[in-house]
């Protein structure tokens, strides 16, 4: 099964990156992947519909498909982003909030 991983940004929007057959494999490549991080701080690991790995504290998103998050961040956001802003510039991860 091909894997990789799904950064997005907190309003929705996403990008993918890092295609491979190892999951571990794309964690590491998110370790040394620069500054993409800053614009698409919210980084999971994909199939092509569902998300199967996160970070600990995101681990309840496992299993869900990747439009259903992308929907919650967008409604999240038209809600509330300076919550999602307040967190990125104090430096707070945003998985606290989500």
């Amino acid at each position: 099964m091909i894997y990789h991983a799904t950064l997005f940004h907190p309003d929705g929007d996403f990008v993918t990156d890092f295609y491979r057959d190892d999951k571990q494999e794309i964690w590491e490549c998110v370790a040394d992947m620069g500054s993409k991080w800053v614009f698409y701080p919210i980084i999971v690991i994909t199939t092509d519909k569902a998300i199967v790995d996160t970070t600990d504290d995101m681990k309840h998103w496992n299993h869900k498909h990747i439009k259903t998050f992308h929907n919650y961040l967008k409604k999240r956001w038209e809600e509330d982003a300076q919550t999602s802003c307040d967190h990125i510039n104090n430096g707070y991860p945003l998985s606290d909030i989500y």
